[in-house]
């Protein structure tokens, strides 16, 4: 293909999934995200419909709406029998002081101007993770210019560097520019990248042991803190590295005249090269068309099929001719969108949870019984959330349009959100197994305890009880005595009942060895000294595994 060539119209969108941080106490026992944010939200501000966010005529959102299953509109635009008064599973911020995004993909390259259509966070309800979105738009871009933006524009930080310093994979220059006009009649620099700072990235990581984010991507969720850094009361972390999730929108003079080596890499968000090669193995490519195109609109052989989708991993991308641009981008920006926004929220989610569980798992200590109380707290909360998850936010089927139902089937097999959630389910299955394991044992313990105690205290009860004999007549006795006499027999016996409680599990092993008719009496007289005796040989061996322990340390280091 002509290198030459150009992307007329070029919408380029990043869906980033984010794990936020419980909130502290100061923020409130039933403090929310989005409540919080409203409280500090610096630049962003509170959408309160979410229907009409782009479009008071409510022609764009009716569109969106009718497009989906009636329990999609319900979790979009919280659809009830109140109408708009009904509460919204989402909770939305936008922000309107970025007006465009600056870029030089190489050194010796040229800046190119994108505009910012979009600039927004969404909370959801009951799930801590945040998808934070950025759409930009560009038009008449070199070929090239927009693989290498699709490829590079998403990197919230640099996964290594080059001899140059430069960071590896990533775009040369990034900046954020505000419409607010400077002295001299300029627009505003809000922030930039700052990928060649590679000292700032080594020294985070070994300090906080977290992924560090570019200075610009910092500044676009703040007032949002990243974990590494101190302060802040909304503090997040990444859930998934690398790169952020795309969807991104081409048109073409004649999108038949792409190789396929460009269409590859479109799809792809791949490296750019030479239209006439292709980025990977030729053998490795071979069912690239079946396993990631959509060619329902796709026909190369006529001119009325000109729409190809492609979904590959965390890229999600659309072409077609210039003549449907206006039809096919305002579907992708709105429909399309939704149907991303949904998907990609199911695996953060899926993640984050799969996050608490191992977390839980990691700092359980069985030994340590305020650790044991802290595991089953936090994963019967986990678990509460994953049930609600699973009934609330959990589809299989968004929308009755065959379309719809495809591309949302094909960008959760894309992004294995399907396993994910039967690893997910089954740790939450695995879990709840071992809770009620652990139940049921401690259940099982106490009676037997309590099966030792009474049968410890049976024996005095029938001598003292038989017959209604009483031993001791004390009825004319005074009332002063009667109680010294009752507090002489209560104390001794709550006290015999504790200690009896107490050894209750060695008095159990010897009462099953008594029962037993395969031990002599030698053995068992052994169980019945043990009684007294083996909680002493307990303490002593794990002295000595102690200091075995210890002196292994030792010599270890």
């Amino acid at each position: 293909m002509p290198a030459e060539t150009l992307v007329r119209e070029f919408n380029h969108t990043l869906l980033w999934p984010v794990t936020l941080r419980p909130l502290r106490r100061e923020a409130g026992r039933h403090a929310t995200y989005w409540d919080t944010l409203k409280k500090n939200p610096g630049p962003w501000e509170s959408v309160e419909d979410l229907l009409l966010i782009e479009d008071q005529s409510c022609l764009a959102g009716y569109q969106e709406f009718v497009y989906f299953l009636p329990y999609v509109q319900r979790f979009l635009y919280g659809v009830g029998d109140e109408g708009r008064g009904a509460q919204s599973s989402l909770h939305v911020f936008q922000r309107r002081d970025i007006k465009e995004v600056r870029i030089q993909v190489e050194r010796d390259g040229g800046t190119l101007v994108l505009a910012v259509k979009r600039a927004r966070l969404y909370f959801f309800y009951d799930v801590d993770i945040a998808i934070a979105t950025l759409e930009v738009h560009g038009r008449d871009i070199a070929l090239q210019d927009a693989v290498e933006i699709m490829d590079r524009f998403g990197r919230p930080y640099a996964p290594a560097w080059e001899d140059s310093g430069r960071g590896a994979h990533c775009l040369y220059r990034v900046e954020f520019w505000g419409d607010a006009k400077s002295e001299d009649g300029e627009p505003q620099l809000l922030s930039a990248a700052d990928y060649g700072d590679r000292e700032k990235y080594l020294e985070l990581v070994k300090a906080s042991r977290q992924t560090t984010l570019s200075l610009h991507w910092e500044f676009f969720l703040s007032p949002m803190v990243p974990g590494y850094l101190p302060g802040g009361t909304l503090k997040y972390h990444q859930i998934e590295n690398k790169r952020i999730p795309i969807m991104t929108y081409l048109a073409f003079d004649n999108p038949l005249e792409l190789t396929r080596g460009d269409m590859i890499r479109i799809g792809s968000a791949a490296k750019w090269g030479p239209s006439d090669t292709l980025p990977y193995a030729k053998g490795f490519l071979a069912n690239f068309e079946a396993d990631h195109c959509y060619d329902r609109y796709w026909d190369p052989e006529t001119d009325d099929m000109q729409t190809r989708f492609m979904f590959v991993g965390v890229a999600f991308s659309g072409v077609s001719s210039h003549q449907e641009a206006a039809a096919r981008l305002t579907q992708f920006r709105h429909q399309f969108f939704q149907i991303a926004l949904i998907a990609n929220f199911h695996k953060a989610a899926l993640l984050s949870l799969s996050d608490r569980f191992s977390r839980a798992v990691e700092r359980l200590n069985v030994r340590d019984f305020e650790s044991v109380k802290a595991f089953k707290k936090h994963v019967r909360e986990t678990l509460e959330v994953f049930l609600r998850f699973n009934h609330r936010y959990w589809f299989h089927e968004l929308s009755n349009q065959v379309q719809a139902s495809d591309f949302f089937q094909r960008l959760s097999h894309q992004m294995g959100s399907d396993q994910l959630y039967t690893e997910v389910r089954e740790e939450a299955h695995d879990i709840n197994e071992y809770l009620d394991t652990d139940r049921a044992r401690k259940q099982a313990d106490n009676a037997m305890r309590l099966t030792v105690v009474s049968s410890c205290g049976m024996v005095g009860t029938i001598v003292t009880g038989f017959l209604g004999m009483n031993l001791y007549s004390h009825d004319a006795l005074p009332t002063i005595e009667k109680l010294l006499i009752f507090v002489a027999v209560f104390v001794p016996t709550v006290a015999l009942a504790i200690y009896t409680v107490i050894i209750s599990r060695r008095l159990a092993n010897f009462m099953e060895a008594l029962s037993s008719e395969g031990l002599t009496w030698g053995e068992k007289f052994a169980t019945f000294r043990q009684i007294w005796y083996s909680n002493r040989r307990e303490r002593a061996r794990r002295r000595r595994e102690d200091a075995d322990r210890g002196e292994g340390l030792a010599t270890s280091e």
